[in-house]
């Protein structure tokens, strides 16, 4: 149910068409995890992004197992990046998270510029407040899935 309401929107809103090559950020989390799936089985060609920032120690390392597992599952080619996220934070004299997060989406933008991809997928909750406010000023409508101004990304959001 879910899939096909996703993808009616995905069709009505023109988000990327149905030859659209989609990379997806893939945490490992429940919900980058659903999105990968949702769009696969719709028959989109996906490819998986992950990035291990190793800022939770070996659950860092079992994130990055799970995905790796995952993408072989479901014949998914996976991009990984290791970061020293705390390093990159203090050279910067920003936080960890603001560090993670420019990272994270200066390594996707490039990825999807390097292997041609034609959106980047996110899956996003409202419990990543700080990255809510900011997507939504930023890009969001009211809608589940919303298309940002720039870049060909596209974001989910529950």
């Amino acid at each position: 149910m879910i899939q096909q309401r996703i993808t009616q929107y995905i069709e009505k809103n023109h988000l990327f068409s149905s030859d659209s090559k989609i990379l997806v950020a893939l945490s490992g989390g429940a919900d980058s995890v659903a999105l990968l799936r949702i769009l696969h089985t719709a028959g989109y060609h996906c490819e998986a992004a992950h990035c291990n920032f190793h800022l939770r120690g070996e659950e860092s390392n079992r994130d990055e197992s799970f995905v790796r597992q995952l993408c072989l599952k479901y014949n998914i080619r996976l991009h990984t990046a290791d970061f020293n996220t705390t390093q990159y934070a203090a050279e910067k004299h920003i936080s960890i998270e603001m560090a993670a997060r420019e990272l994270r989406y200066n390594w996707f933008e490039e990825i999807k510029n390097k292997y041609r991809a034609d959106v980047i997928a996110v899956a996003h909750h409202q419990d990543d407040s700080i990255e809510t406010m900011l997507l939504k000023r930023s890009y969001c409508t009211s809608t589940p899935l919303c298309q940002p101004q720039r870049d060909h990304s596209i974001f989910t959001k529950h």
